[in-house]
């Protein structure tokens, strides 16, 4: 299997779980703040409750960074030629997990930002790694 067939496959599954992801986060918005306060509530660290959000707004450009990282995902994984699209995915998880961790630290402990954490962190390394997998043994094969 070429490393571009490796790599296409992690692309595609970033494609299809970020739609799903997109697509459900559209009717079920407003729950996941409440189940990240009801955990961190009965978890026992001091976490404080986030303020549950009710702007549109961010609702909006959270569905559609869902929407372009399942589009990045699907040019990488469409062909070799739109492999750089998969650098969005990479920017997008690593801004989401320090932003995360930073707003842990500086703005509440709330355990929202550590769920953030741990839903994005993974991603953002598996996405790393993968790039820098492909583009290894795409330069290997160069020499």
């Amino acid at each position: 299997m070429s490393s571009y067939e490796k790599f296409r496959k992690i692309a595609r599954a970033y494609a299809v779980s970020h739609l799903i992801a997109g697509t459900l986060y559209i009717p079920f918005h407003k729950i996941i703040p409440q189940v990240c306060n009801f955990i961190g509530d009965i978890l026992p660290f001091p976490f404080q409750p986030l303020p549950l959000p009710s702007e549109m707004f961010w609702f909006t450009l959270s569905v559609s960074m869902m929407y372009m990282i399942a589009y990045s995902g699907y040019l990488a994984s469409k062909s070799e030629n739109f492999v750089h699209a998969w650098k969005v995915i990479i920017l997008s998880k690593g801004t989401s997990t320090f932003l995360f961790f930073a707003f842990f630290i500086a703005d509440k402990p709330a355990f929202a930002y550590i769920a953030g954490i741990i839903v994005d962190g993974p991603l953002f390394v598996i996405a790393l790694i993968s790039w820098k997998k492909y583009i290894g043994e795409k330069d290997k094969v160069k020499q």
